[in-house]
């Protein structure tokens, strides 16, 4: 019995010691998100956007498009702009932005956002801008920062 517990008590003490260094290391997603562009021609689902999201350090979105006529087929054509601001009660302007400029690379099925920064905490509103050919849309997706 006692050499179980000794065991146990162990175990607990290394994986106690590893865990903290884990968990900083492992990128947590929140639930997967879904708007809609302004439009309803567009669907954006928000894949991955880290849970919570760092202040005042770069993060990553990962972002879907979807066409309203094939709404299980990301679209292939389609390129998008994103933006974020704080609204602070405004309308749908934004009051002030993001101090960094993200960056949109695209992947099959998805884009991937980087180099967005929220600054302070509150609500944040991400804007994305879908073109493709000749039709475009905008969608706004928020998020909270930081953990609040």
């Amino acid at each position: 019995m006692r050499t179980t517990l000794a065991v146990l008590l162990g175990l607990y003490a290394a994986l106690a010691a590893v865990m903290p260094a884990y968990a900083q290391a492992t990128p947590v997603t929140a639930r997967a998100m879904r708007v809609f562009t302004t439009d309803h021609h567009y669907r954006i689902d928000v894949v991955s956007v880290p849970n919570p999201i760092p202040l005042g350090k770069f993060f990553t979105l990962q972002l879907a498009v979807y066409d309203d006529r094939t709404p299980g087929r990301p679209l292939p054509d389609a390129s998008v702009e994103v933006s974020a601001g704080m609204m602070h009660g405004s309308g749908h302007e934004f009051m002030h932005g993001m101090q960094s400029a993200p960056i949109v690379e695209k992947h099959p099925g998805r884009f991937v956002v980087q180099g967005m920064m929220f600054h302070m905490q509150g609500p944040w509103t991400v804007r994305v801008q879908v073109h493709e050919g000749t039709r475009s849309a905008t969608a706004d997706i928020p998020l909270q920062c930081c953990g609040g």
